[in-house]
C-alpha cells in the first residue's frame, strides 16, 4: 500500500506527492487522448469567470478535468466506450466533464448537484436553484437535476438510469454509518450498474477514531454487498487504497 499523503510531514515532500498523484490522475494510460473538441477552454462570459475565481483553480481547467476524467472512464467503466447507448446519471456532477466525454461517445446524461442558493435572471425575474458549478455546467450545455438532498432521497423513479456513478462525493452526505443508504438509493434508480469511488480521509476525519472506524467498515461492507439486486463485482486502488467499487445487477 502506497504511504497516504498526509503521514508525509514535511510540507515540501507533501506537496510534491499530491501534486505527482494529481498528474498522475489525468496521465496517458493507453495512448489514446481524449475526444479533441472537449479540451478547449469553457466558453464562459465576463459574470462566469467571476464565478470562476471563487472555485478551486483545477476544477476550472477544462483540458485537466476532461483529461482526469477520461482516465477515470478508461480505468473503471471502458465498457461505456464501445456500449449501445445508455442512461447515465452522476451523482454530485461537479464540472461535468465525465458527462461531457460519456455525451460524446453517445450516452444519453443526466448530472445532479445541490442547490445551495438561487440566483434570478434580470430578463425573466425569475428564481432558480444555484450552485457552485452552475456556470461551468451551463456552459457546456449539460443536463442537470439540481434539489436539496437533507432526506437522502433522490428524486427520480426506480430504475431511471442504466448507470449511475458518484465519484468522491459520498463524503458530503454525512457520516460514513449513513453512507449504505445512499448506495441503496443508488441501486434503487439504476437498472445495470454502480460505480462509487470514495475520496481519501482527510486530516480531520483521519484524527477521529469513530469515523475512521466507520469508513473502513463500510468499505468492507460495500465489497462484499449484495442486496436490492446488485452485487459488487469489482473494487479498485486509487493512491493506494481500495476506494472504487462497482455494483452489477444480478
Amino acid at each position: 500500500m502506497f504511504q497516504d499523503v498526509q503521514d508525509f510531514k514535511d510540507p515540501q515532500i507533501h506537496t510534491l506527492v499530491r501534486k505527482s498523484r494529481s498528474q498522475d490522475d489525468a496521465s496517458d494510460l493507453f495512448g489514446d487522448p481524449p475526444p479533441s473538441d472537449l479540451l478547449s477552454d469553457y466558453p464562459l462570459d465576463a459574470a462566469g469567470h467571476e464565478r470562476s475565481v471563487m472555485l478551486q483553480q483545477k476544477f476550472t481547467d477544462r483540458r485537466f478535468n476532461v483529461e482526469r476524467c477520461w482516465n477515470q472512464i478508461q480505468q473503471y467503466l471502458p465498457e461505456l466506450l464501445t456500449s449501445s447507448p445508455q442512461d447515465v446519471l452522476e451523482i454530485s456532477t461537479k464540472h461535468g466533464a465525465m458527462l461531457e466525454i460519456l455525451r460524446h461517445y453517445g450516452h444519453n446524461v443526466m448530472g445532479t448537484d445541490y442547490a445551495t442558493a438561487t440566483w434570478s435572471t434580470a430578463a425573466k425575474g425569475v428564481d432558480k436553484p444555484d450552485w457552485p458549478y452552475r456556470h461551468v455546467v451551463e456552459s457546456v450545455g449539460l443536463p442537470m437535476t439540481v434539489f436539496n438532498n437533507a432526506d437522502a432521497q433522490y428524486p427520480f423513479e426506480t430504475q431511471s438510469f442504466d448507470t449511475t456513478l458518484c465519484f468522491q462525493a459520498l463524503e458530503n452526505t454525512g457520516h460514513p454509518d449513513d453512507w449504505m443508504s445512499a448506495i441503496d438509493e443508488f441501486c434503487r434508480i439504476s437498472r445495470k450498474s454502480v460505480f462509487v469511488m470514495l475520496g481519501h480521509l482527510n486530516p480531520k476525519t483521519r484524527a477521529n477514531s469513530d469515523y475512521n472506524y466507520a469508513f473502513h467498515s463500510f468499505r468492507r461492507e460495500l465489497r462484499s454487498y449484495r442486496d436490492n439486486g446488485f452485487v459488487c463485482t469489482g473494487t479498485f486502488v486509487h493512491w493506494g487504497q481500495a476506494l472504487g467499487f462497482k455494483l452489477t445487477a444480478e
